[in-house]
């Protein structure tokens, strides 16, 4: 990896202050000092503590430490494809699970480690691995920065550390397929394209690629998919749930696009204010024309679009159907208006979400956005509800979120 190291690049900034290209791993230099800073998060807390749960085994150690970690087991959603970081343990009969909320991601192998992703104020996601502890013992947090940071931090996710969905033809053994390709999977993606590699439990009007592997040279083409469950798949004692709900996987995909635009506003932010102080440090920060503005004005556009759906993606018929037990967990990513709305509220047809704007908007990575970004965010998504038709998301926003 290159970093950033002329004149030229570094000048630059002026005239491009959000962009990332120059620098991949710019975060591991001042301001940011990624994987050198000590993070603030909650497993960092856990680390401090003397929390030392008993489990009997690793599955319930998962539910320990997703209750410590306010997450649900309902968000579960599963992938068999070889294309994380236990792969040896990764089968079609051994799926790896993925757990989340609004800011944690929680990864799991029966038989193999704990993968986490936590949200960070200064440092955005933060990634950990644990071993489920024996009897007696204290678990053992790593902060996995080397090794997750190689598919964590690239154009895959703004070239920042952060989340990301693949789609992926996945053979009789899991792998991926060659000559397949893969997709990077956001709220943008055709329901045809999706889940290559993951179970997918609902109903859909749009056929996907979920629940099938190749056995053969012929192409794997979209079909449409009606599990309730997935027992009698493999033996789905072993996990939390029998379920790999459909909505729960294009909540997650929104919601790791939305949460990388959001790190990558803060990192791209900090870098231009760490340089407009060394180029020009009487000039206030934020102030109109300065290196920050541009770069909290251009974040800004990014967010404001994808908190809004300006891209996503059309559901085809009568849209999807979803187990009741996450919808239920999902109105918990939201607070309610006195009336009862939230962005929380469901559609399901033609789109995911009744009121099109996101959750997002309540999680950490918001809330820590630097002053003048947030401000710039909360300018543009004043301007775009203030039309008829967003009214009632411009209710929602008036009555909710604290500075709109």
């Amino acid at each position: 990896m290159n970093f950033l190291n002329s004149i030229g690049v570094m000048l630059g900034l002026c005239f491009l202050p959000a962009s990332l290209d120059a620098s991949p791993d710019f975060f591991e230099l001042p301001p940011i000092k990624y994987s050198e800073t000590a993070s603030e998060d909650a497993v960092a807390e856990l680390i401090r503590s003397d929390w030392s749960p008993s489990p009997r085994d690793s599955k319930a150690f998962l539910k320990s430490l997703l209750y410590k970690l306010g997450v649900s087991k309902e968000s579960q959603v599963l992938v068999f494809s070889k294309t994380s970081l236990q792969t040896g343990l990764i089968t079609q009969k051994n799926p790896r699970a993925i757990y989340f909320s609004p800011d944690v991601y929680i990864g799991w192998v029966p038989g193999g480690k704990i993968e986490i992703i936590i949200e960070d104020a200064k440092l955005g996601p933060v990634f950990y691995v644990v071993s489920p502890p024996l009897a007696g013992q204290k678990p053992k947090f790593v902060r996995a920065t080397d090794s997750c940071l190689v598919c964590h931090a690239t154009s895959r996710t703004e070239n920042i550390p952060g989340m990301f969905i693949r789609s992926v033809i996945p053979d009789e053994n899991a792998h991926a397929r060659l000559g397949e390709g893969t997709t990077l999977v956001t709220d943008a993606t055709p329901l045809k394209e999706r889940w290559g590699g993951w179970y997918v439990t609902g109903r859909s009007d749009d056929p996907h690629l979920g629940n099938r592997w190749s056995v053969d040279e012929s192409p794997l083409e979209p079909e449409h998919s009606s599990l309730d469950d997935l027992r009698g798949q493999f033996d789905t004692e072993k996990y939390l749930t029998s379920r790999s709900d459909i909505l729960a996987l294009m909540v997650l995909e929104h919601q790791c696009k939305v949460h990388n635009l959001l790190t990558k506003a803060k990192f791209g932010f900090r870098r231009a204010e760490h340089f407009q102080k060394s180029i020009n440090p009487n000039q206030k920060i934020g102030a109109e024309g300065s290196m920050t503005r541009k770069s909290a004005e251009q974040s800004a556009k990014e967010i404001v679009s994808a908190l809004l759906f300006e891209n996503e993606t059309r559901l085809g018929g009568d849209g999807v159907e979803s187990d009741e037990r996450f919808r239920k967990i999902l109105r918990t990513f939201a607070p309610e208006t006195k009336a009862g709305n939230s962005l929380a509220d469901l559609r399901l047809f033609q789109r995911i979400f009744r009121h099109k704007c996101s959750y997002m908007v309540y999680s950490k990575a918001f809330k820590s956005l630097p002053d003048p970004v947030k401000e710039q965010v909360l300018q543009h998504l004043r301007e775009k509800t203030a039309g008829l038709k967003e009214r009632k998301v411009r209710a929602i926003l008036d009555e909710t979120l604290p500075g709109f």
